[in-house]
């Protein structure tokens, strides 16, 4: 009885292990048990994941297009504006033409209607070239008379050039002559020498300094000192420091103001003191006047008389 169950629980165990194996199937087939169904659950994860990308992808391109779209829409307007705008204008242009078509017609009428005039003149190419030559002399003559006005123009900046020279010539020889150097000359002293009483100036010529002048020093708008011109060169001068002209407490020093000596204001005449009792005219005024005695004959021995 023994062996009979232990027969059984073989036969059990072995249908089961055959009922196990059975259950967990083929990892290679989509279905059959346990592995296969788990084959078919990673086959349908992998295809949803890759559904789910592709939907992505469908859904970034979707976008785009939708992007894309109204770009089109938007330029779509505007080629339509822009269209209706052209059209206008092309309505413009065609009213235009017409117009300009007319002008043509009325200038080709105008046109006929010279040449018939034209033909009264006689030859028109020999009118032509005597109008061409005609222009040529007018614009010849034009030529002339703007060379001759530029050559005038640079003729009166030459004299005007001229004259300033000779003025300012002229005013140099008169400072020269009256021994007083430019009225409105300044400068500054550029070195003083104490000792040997002399000084030198940062101008000379250039500024119409005259040699033997007198010149002031200057000092907060007051003259503390006189100077002797010496030498003068084109743009510097020597003077001699005039004694006792020093103010006292004062010394000439380097970088004061030298000015041409100030001349003093004339002093205004006394007004005439009319008469209390002028004597009243011997002359009558209505009568006529005396002839006017006759000039004395030159001596004819005196040859400048």
């Amino acid at each position: 009885m023994a062996n009979i169950f232990a027969i059984l629980t073989a036969v059990v165990l072995a249908i089961s292990g055959f009922l196990a194996f059975k259950n967990q199937g083929n990892s290679e087939t989509e279905g059959a048990g346990y592995r296969g169904w788990i084959l078919k659950r990673e086959n349908m994860e992998d295809t949803l994941a890759r559904a789910k990308a592709r939907l992505k992808k469908l859904q970034t391109t979707l976008a785009e297009t939708n992007t894309t779209l109204a770009e089109f829409n938007a330029e779509n307007e505007t080629k339509t504006t822009e269209n209706a705008a052209q059209k206008k204008k092309n309505e413009q242009l065609k009213a235009e033409v017409a117009a300009l078509e007319a002008e043509g017609k009325a200038k080709t009428a105008e046109a006929d209607d010279k040449d018939d005039s034209i033909k009264e003149f006689g030859d028109v190419k020999q009118v032509v070239a005597e109008l061409k030559q005609l222009t040529s002399d007018l614009s010849q003559i034009e030529l002339d008379i703007t060379q001759g006005e530029a050559n005038q123009a640079d003729l009166e900046a030459q004299l005007a050039g001229v004259e300033a020279s000779l003025a300012d010539v002229r005013e140099r020889i008169s400072w020269r002559v009256s021994g007083e150097s430019n009225p409105n000359a300044a400068t500054r002293i550029r070195s003083v020498y104490a000792t040997l009483g002399f000084v030198t100036l940062a101008g000379g010529d250039d500024l119409g300094i005259v040699k033997n002048s007198t010149l002031e020093v200057v000092r907060d708008d007051a003259v503390i000192a006189n100077l002797k011109v010496t030498t003068v060169e084109s743009k510097s001068a020597a003077a001699d420091i005039v004694p006792d002209s020093v103010v006292d407490g004062e010394s000439v020093q380097v970088g004061d103001t030298v000015r041409s000596a100030q001349k003093a204001a004339p002093e205004p005449e006394p007004a005439a003191v009319p008469a209390l009792n002028p004597e009243p005219l011997e002359a009558d005024p209505l009568a006529e006047p005396e002839p006017e005695p006759e000039p004395a004959q030159p001596d004819e021995a005196d040859p400048f008389g």
